[in-house]
Order: structure tokens, then C-alpha cells, then sequence
């Protein structure tokens, strides 16, 4: 059944009430969690090039939730066991197979339940592949990030805003029923029900910290022949043949102007050393990976460091981190490297102080430069992050910075270019410089905000507008490129990439630089900035 959604209301959940075909009181519910959006890519959407060095990685808050109902009803806070199925855009050769096998999985239950993380450039992807789902016959929930922030989508019946477990469990008892949405288990549920919207602020809860180990069920992602799904990571932050990714604390104790971590979280929660040691032994001891990759916003933050610390170096695996130069020297960097750790990502961002002021880092040049130097002493290898398009920059402070940056002993620059992303101090700047910004939701409403290519283009930031004054989005592109151009064809980043790479991944490595090489040669011959032009001419004259 497809149906007409164009209307800015969500789903009514009244389609389900009248439909025949969903009853949540009737036999085991099933829960298709679906991994969706990671075919539409930044990376991919700048240079389609170095699409294929992208990530390929399951989805944490899926799987996650996952174990909180699993939990929940061995605690008999819901009456039935779910049931749930991982579904991963990656194995299907397009969207329609990939709803078509969602509907064949769901079709046995009585109480069927779609659960999507929705990614912002994946935005309006996701939604066409859900609108293939009949309404009456499956309740439709997105959460994550971007609905977080932006929480009206007319192509789901509810959306999560914040932490979703305690949601999941109201809806899989009162779903339907006259106390939905009502009580504390209901915040940060948003729904239409009769024609009525009923919105709910984020909801942030300690569930990271007490749900018993392991944390996700990484167990629904592997392969039909129950062998370990080997997770893609990005060759510069391969560190086994075998890695997997974790987390154990949640949000960020800084509030950078460019995140919205802290407001989709709240405040931090660390997971109990104790709970952490027990995940470690299902993950590298049950199901075999010989790596972890933590996605925290800053691992240093967690509440137990020392402890973790131990723990982790009694495991004997590699293992790599995000963490904040402010809290990084040589004393900390000698026990993560002891502990096992070997890369680290640093959110440098820029090695000028009126940028990381306007950042809202908290951070200095020498800090940024120190944490560098300290990680690197000791033998690990620093992925450094790097924003430029401040309001305040120029092509000439942009090619500073980067000159600046190249000067950093890192193994990796991975270069960004500021984007007011929804919800962000960053974008409430931006909307009052740029009104056009009022046309990403309908009558300018805050609460459907989506990317919106047609406006903004599809260079980075996809479908948003940069908010450089002096440099336009396509010069800042230019700049972009040609600071990945200058590191990786640099001949000390180049023997620095090859001490730190696995050798099994060496030649993806190789293979990156030589996209660099390609957009090098294109730079010289027709970037729009001369300076641009000039400098990828000089990288291509010292190669020869």
C-alpha cells in the first residue's frame, strides 16, 4: 500500500489503530533495526573518488537498543520477548530490496516495528525507502541525531529525540493504547495521533552506565553462517584484521559551536570499568575481533581513566580513541600508549587562535601543538582534524593554517569545512547571517529541517551553505582539497603513513594518495584561486 505523504504531519498513529494487520497485544513483536544512509556520504559527495575508503561499521544506538529490550524483558518490564533483525543497506543492491526484505521479515508478526537512525544527508534516501512500507500494517520509528534536532518527518509514526531506550520500552507496552505518550518513559517521543502532534524534548538517561554487559548486541550483525562480520575501518585508523567499534561514556563535557553532541546526550555518563571488562571479554572472547575502535567524543573523559587504562592494557589488543588536546601530555599519552592504544584522534581544528576561539575549543596553539608532539613521541599515531571557513577567514589565513598544520608530526589530516550543522550554536550564527537558512523546513518551522541541495549545491557541506564571508563555497572546496594534496604527497607524511599502517592495508593506503595525486594534477590545471593553482603545480614539480 503506498499513500500519499507529502503533508508536513507525521504519520497518524490512527492509520494503525484502523488497519487490520498490527496488534502489539497479539504474540511476539519484531523489530527490524536498519542500518540506512551511509551510501550517501560526505566524502563520497565531495569526490566520489574516495567513496570507497569510507567506513562500513554497524550502528551502535541500534544495537544498543537492541540489549535494552533484551534487558528489559528478562527484568519483566515488557511482557514479550522481541524479536530483531539487522538490516544493513550494504547487503541489498538497492532500496527497493532492501524494503522488500524489511516487509518479508516483518510479515509473521502481529506487532511490527521498523527502527531507523537517520542521517542527515541520507535524509530524503530514507525517506523514500521508508514510504515503500505500508503504514497501517508497521510502525515506523527513526531517532538519532538529525531528529533529534529536527524532529517532524511526515514518513514515521514516532520519532525518538535523545536516548532511545526507555522510549523503545513505552512504546512496546503502551503503543496505541490512551497513556501513550504520557509519564516520564514518554519523553522524547514525538507522534500525531487523532490529527493532534504531540511533541517531547530530548530525553537523556544513565542506561550506558547499568545495562548489564554486553552493551550491544554485535551478535546481530554477523553473516548468515554465524561467522564474525569483518567491520570496515578506514585504513588509516586500522589497527587488526579483526577490529570492532565500542563506546563507554556518552556526550562531551565541551561545547564546541560546530557539535550537538552534548545536546543530544546531556551530560556525560561513563560506563562502570567493572561493566566495561565483562564487554571486552564477549567482544574480543566470544566473537573474535582483535581490535577496538572507540567512538567516545573523548575517551579521556571517562570517569574510571586509570582503571580503564588497566583494563585495557591487560586485554593485549590494539585499540585507537578521539580525546581532547587540553587534557593530553606526555604523562597521559606514555599510559595510553602502554594500555595499548596507537592512534588517537585529535579535533585540532586549526592552529590559529582567533579560530579556536570562535570554535569555542577551549584550546590554545601551543595545547594543540604539545598534544600532538606528545603522542607521536611515544609511538602513536595522531589523526589530526582540521575545520577550515571561520566567518573571519581569507584564502591567505586558510593557507597559513594549513601551511601551519603540515608542519604537525601526524600520520593522517583529516580536513573538514565548517558546516552549520542543525541544532548547532554554529547554525543559530548562521541563520542570522543567512536567511536563506529559514528555507531548510517548511515555513521556516525549526522542527522538519533537512539539507537541501537544490539550494545550497552538493559540494561540501552537502546541502548546507558555508559561512565564510571572504571565500566562497567553491574556493573553500579548492582550499580543502589542496590541503589533503599537501599532505599526502609530502615525502615525511608518506614514510610516516607507511610506519603506522598495517602492512595489509598498505596498498589502500597507496591508493589514497594516489587519488590525491589525480586531484593535484586538477588543481593546477583549473582551480578558480590562483594560489591554489600555484601551490598544486609546486607538489606536482617536486614529484618529478
Amino acid at each position: 500500500m503506498r499513500l500519499n505523504r507529502e503533508v508536513t504531519a507525521m504519520i497518524d498513529l490512527d492509520m494503525l489503530s484502523r488497519g487490520s494487520g498490527f496488534s502489539l497485544h497479539e504474540g511476539t513483536p519484531r523489530l527490524a533495526l536498519v542500518h540506512h544512509g551511509f551510501r550517501a556520504n560526505q566524502i563520497g559527495f565531495a569526490d566520489a573518488r574516495q567513496d570507497r575508503f569510507t567506513d562500513r561499521y554497524a550502528s551502535l544506538g541500534l544495537l544498543n537498543l537492541a540489549r535494552s529490550a533484551q534487558a528489559d524483558y528478562e527484568s519483566k518490564r515488557i511482557p514479550h520477548r522481541p524479536e530483531f533483525r539487522y538490516f544493513d543497506e550494504d547487503h541489498y543492491a538497492d532500496d527497493a530490496h532492501l524494503a522488500e526484505g524489511i516487509t518479508e521479515w516483518l510479515r509473521p508478526a502481529e506487532a511490527r516495528f521498523v527502527l531507523v537512525s537517520l542521517y542527515s544527508l541520507a535524509f530524503e534516501r530514507t525517506a523514500k525507502m521508508l514510504a515503500m512500507l505500508d503504514p497501517t500494517e508497521v510502525c515506523i520509528v527513526i531517532g538519532g541525531a538529525h531528529p533529534t534536532m529536527a524532529p517532524r518527518a511526515d514518513f514515521a509514526h514516532v520519532v525518538v529525540r535523545g536516548e532511545g531506550g526507555a522510549a523503545l520500552r513505552h512504546i512496546l507496552t503502551e503503543l496505541l493504547e490512551p497513556s501513550f505518550g504520557q509519564g516520564p518513559e514518554a519523553r522524547g517521543i514525538c507522534f500525531t495521533r487523532g490529527g493532534e502532534s504531540h511533541m517531547s524534548p530530548p530525553a537523556f538517561d544513565r542506561s550506558l552506565a547499568t545495562i548489564p554487559a554486553p552493551a550491544f548486541r554485535y551478535d546481530l550483525t554477523r553473516s548468515p553462517d554465524n561467522s564474525v562480520e569483518r567491520v570496515r575501518v578506514r585504513w588509516w585508523k586500522s589497527l587488526g584484521s579483526r577490529p570492532q567499534i565500542y563506546i563507554c561514556t556518552q556526550s562531551c563535557r565541551s561545547r564546541c559551536s560546530f557539535c550537538s553532541t552534548y545536546i543530544i546526550h546531556g551530560n556525560l555518563v561513563s560506563r562502570p570499568v567493572s561493566l566495561v571488562s565483562a564487554d571486552l571479554d564477549y567482544v574480543i572472547d566470544e566473537l573474535g575481533h582483535d581490535s577496538i575502535e572507540f567512538h567516545d567524543d573523548d575517551l579521556l573523559q571517562h570517569d574510571e581513566l586509570d582503571d580503564l587504562l588497566d583494563c585495557l592494557g591487560a586485554r593485549g589488543v590494539p585499540w585507537s580513541c578521539n580525546a581532547r588536546a587540553e587534557f593530553m601530555d606526555s604523562e597521559i599519552a606514555g599510559k595510553l600508549y602502554r594500555a595499548g592504544c596507537r592512534k588517537v584522534f585529535l579535533g585540532i581544528e586549526s592552529l590559529n587562535q582567533r579560530t579556536l576561539d570562535y570554535y569555542r575549543k577551549g584550546t590554545t596553539v601551543e595545547m594543540n601543538q604539545n598534544a600532538v608532539r606528545a603522542l607521536d613521541t611515544v609511538g602513536i599515531g595522531v589523526v589530526c582534524g582540521f575545520i577550515i571557513g571561520a566567518p573571519h577567514d581569507t584564502v591567505d589565513s586558510i593557507v597559513s593554517d594549513i601551511d601551519r598544520v603540515l608542519e604537525l608530526p601526524i600520520v593522517f589530516l583529516s580536513s573538514a569545512i565548517l558546516t552549520p550543522d542543525i541544532g548547532t550554536a554554529e547554525f543559530s550564527r548562521a541563520k542570522k547571517r543567512i536567511p536563506l537558512l529559514n528555507s531548510l523546513g517548511d515555513e521556516g518551522t525549526r522542527m522538519n529541517i533537512r539539507p537541501r541541495p537544490d539550494l545550497f549545491g552538493t559540494e561540501t557541506p552537502y546541502g548546507l551553505p558555508t559561512v565564510c564571508e571572504a571565500v566562497s563555497k567553491k574556493q573553500l572546496n579548492e582550499l580543502y582539497a589542496l590541503a589533503n594534496c599537501s599532505f599526502f604527497l609530502k615525502a615525511s607524511s608518506v614514510a610516516r603513513i607507511a610506519r603506522l599502517t598495517p602492512a595489509d592495508r598498505m596498498e589502500e593506503a597507496e591508493a589514497w594518495c594516489s587519488v590525491q595525486l589525480e586531484r593535484a594534477r586538477e588543481l593546477a590545471e583549473s582551480a578558480e584561486l590562483d594560489v591554489v593553482r600555484a601551490r598544486a603545480a609546486e607538489l606536482l614539480a617536486a614529484r618529478i
